[in-house]
């Protein structure tokens, strides 16, 4: 299908130049789309510039349709002009901009009845994982420092005001727990009976920011990024991190969510560095009886030789035939339990 959006991509911001030149979409796919995709009416994806995006992942659709501090109210978000025209074009069918092998619209529909909000406006981490960032990121100063605390306190505000069930998202690129910049929302904010918080995090600072927070009781889902199973892998792939640290910070939400049926998510990405620890992090899930989700390795530009960490994506590496033999065996043995990326699958069964 032809679409009339080429006007649009005059604003895509320069930082996000890279996924969309190096991710596919669906101008050079030219597939035929019959599933529906309501996320550009549904989601919004604040990014650590203050860019807005309507897709679950910007790197899917990395078209901003403004600044977060030039809308008053987040309705106005979806009732912008390119928003309005991303809807219109995906309603088509034409996914022009989409990556849409990678957002699993070719597999099934994406429609959603509540809104989700990403809060992704500050990339503070107390981990420099290899992964995610080449260098360690804290922003605790400086001019930076203020524009985005304004934002934090200008979000907290739109929220507060925002009357439709949701899901708050924080945080997609930083961990909000070490943030000084997101502690507005973490320690100020009072969400509504009907906004459920999806907390993404190391789990390294649960307990000391969460005990006495006002959001504990809006949280619903816990989705901890720990990449390991071991002691050993752990702290070589979770730069900063003491594994003795993460282990006592489960601990307590495990008591915690133990009444409150609060999901708990531990994710793994698979690459060269930790692939063989794939089956003690199974077994942590498990022991914990905490959910678990093995996903592939994605290219966010921090490392010059991808190739040499993709494992399993790279079939020319040197440990992909290991690699593969192990994630079969581990899919067999915890599919039941454990969820893996539909790729992985993919490549598991091809």
């Amino acid at each position: 299908m032809q679409s009339n959006l080429w006007c649009i991509i005059m604003i895509i911001p320069i930082e996000n130049q890279h996924s969309y030149n190096t991710i596919l979409r669906n101008q050079q796919l030219k597939l035929d789309i019959s599933n529906r995709c309501n996320s550009p009416s549904r989601h919004l994806v604040i990014d650590w510039k203050g860019d807005c995006f309507v897709c679950p992942c910007e790197a899917w659709l990395p078209i901003s349709v403004g600044k977060i501090t030039d809308f008053a109210q987040l309705e106005h978000v979806w009732a912008s002009a390119t928003a309005q025209q991303l809807q219109a074009d995906i309603d088509s069918g034409a996914y022009t901009h989409c990556a849409v092998d990678r957002c699993g619209v070719l597999i099934e529909s994406k429609i959603d009845d509540f809104y989700t909000i990403s809060i992704n406006i500050d990339e503070s981490c107390n981990l420099k994982c290899p992964s995610c960032r080449p260098d360690g990121i804290m922003i605790t100063s400086g001019s930076d420092f203020d524009r985005k605390l304004a934002q934090a306190q200008h979000i907290r505000k739109l929220l507060e005001a925002f009357d439709h069930a949701c899901v708050i998202v924080m945080s997609g690129n930083g961990d909000p727990l070490a943030s000084a910049i997101m502690r507005p929302l973490i320690k100020e904010f009072q969400p509504r009976a009907n906004q459920s918080i999806r907390l993404f995090t190391n789990g390294l600072l649960l307990e000391k920011q969460l005990d006495q927070s006002p959001i504990l009781n809006n949280v619903r889902q816990y989705f901890i990024s720990i990449d390991a199973g071991s002691e050993t892998v752990y702290e070589r792939v979770r730069l900063g991190g003491r594994f003795s640290q993460l282990i006592a910070n489960l601990d307590w939400l495990k008591r915690t969510v133990v009444a409150t049926e609060t999901e708990v998510l531990l994710k793994f990405v698979l690459q060269q560095d930790n692939y063989h620890d794939m089956q003690n992090f199974c077994k942590l899930c498990v022991d914990y009886g905490f959910s678990g989700v093995i996903h592939r390795l994605e290219d966010w530009g921090t490392w010059s030789n991808f190739d040499d960490h993709d494992v399993i994506g790279n079939i020319n590496h040197t440990d992909h035939s290991a690699a593969m033999s192990l994630l079969s065996s581990v899919y067999n043995k915890y599919a039941g339990r454990i969820q893996f990326n539909p790729w992985l699958v993919q490549a598991i069964q091809s």
